[in-house]
């Protein structure tokens, strides 16, 4: 790049300018070039949004202070460049279904495991607390077991013997709409900077943790495990997904970086959306297992197990070897 006009002070401003600047300039090209490949991680889109942005603001200095230059002409190639690889019209339909199961939600998935790991820690404190308060306080569980649970183990059966009343059709669209609405609650709320989040995780825990060990006490146990073998590893992992998701958005919050929090709150929030978009069809899917087979004496415990820990491990399995090809 060379400087065009008149005057040696022009032309010495203009190379002390292309000179400050033009490895970030070389940077961007670079990473605008690979964007059709696919091959960015999403460190490098981050790193091509905010060397766009800067690109942006040297392109307006020099249209103002060295005009008709060759380095004005090159930052306008450039970042109309950038441009385009950052804001062109996404494709849709099944392509995009696909680029979602095959790169996106394992990407996203992979780049934020701190949060999964803080959504785990949660829900297995909820766990061990309501566990341990039951055993250790049979009157605990007055506080922490539903009425309608205690009643049943009370008159020696599972409360969950009238799922097999309805149409499994209609049951199942009623389980897997509360299960949708409390992930979808779970994952709102890192917009509370992650504390409604935490909460509901641990209070779901608790919850589970309370009446499985209220079960065990009441003679109940086996069925009570029995139940949730086949639906209840997919319902535990959509459920830490949304969790997770929601601590996406949370950290988005309280630790920005660079960016300015709306940037980063849109830019991690479209990375939380493609692990809800996971959480979802899962819980759907664990729905019709908990009001087909869950609650179906005639599916054995073993039968149970093999079908829940089996779509367990294929989620998990798929999430973490999933994403060779970052998305773009």
């Amino acid at each position: 790049m060379t400087a065009d006009g008149p005057g040696p002070s022009r032309a010495s401003g203009v190379g002390a300018f292309v000179r400050a600047r033009r490895t970030s300039w070389e940077r961007l090209a670079e990473l605008v070039s690979r964007v059709d490949s696919g091959r960015l991680s999403l460190d490098e889109v981050e790193e091509l949004d905010r060397l766009y942005r800067r690109a942006a603001g040297d392109l307006a200095r020099a249209r103002a202070a060295f005009p008709g230059t060759d380095a004005e002409g090159y930052l306008s190639q450039v970042a109309a460049r950038a441009y385009g690889a950052l804001y062109r019209r996404r494709r849709g339909g099944l392509g995009a279904a696909l680029r979602l199961a095959r790169d996106a939600a394992p990407a996203a998935f992979q780049a934020h495991l701190p949060a999964l790991g803080l959504a785990f820690a949660f829900l297995a404190a909820g766990l061990a607390g309501g566990a341990l308060a039951v055993a250790l306080d049979p009157l605990a569980a007055q506080a922490l077991v539903p009425p309608e649970v205690r009643d049943a183990v009370a008159a020696g059966h599972l409360w969950t013997e009238g799922l097999l009343s309805a149409a499994p059709g209609f049951t199942g669209s009623a389980i897997a709409h509360n299960n949708v609405s409390a992930s979808a609650l779970v994952f709102a709320l890192g917009l509370t900077f992650g504390a409604g989040t935490a909460w509901l995780l641990f209070a779901n825990g608790l919850l589970l943790g309370a009446v499985a060990v209220h079960c065990l006490r009441g003679g109940l146990g086996g069925p009570f495990f029995g139940f949730v073998a086949a639906h209840g590893p997919a319902e535990l992992s959509a459920f830490l997904l949304a969790g997770q998701a929601g601590f996406v958005l949370a950290g988005a919050l309280v630790d920005p970086g660079e960016w300015p929090r709306g940037a980063a709150l849109a830019a991690r929030g479209r990375e939380a959306a493609r692990l809800l978009a996971v959480a979802v069809p899962v819980l759907a899917l664990a729905a019709l297992l908990e009001a087909v087979i869950s609650a179906d004496a005639r599916f054995g415990a073993a039968v149970k197990g093999v079908a829940g820990l089996g779509l367990g491990a294929a989620l998990w399995a798929w999430l973490l070897s999933g994403g060779g090809r970052t998305p773009r």
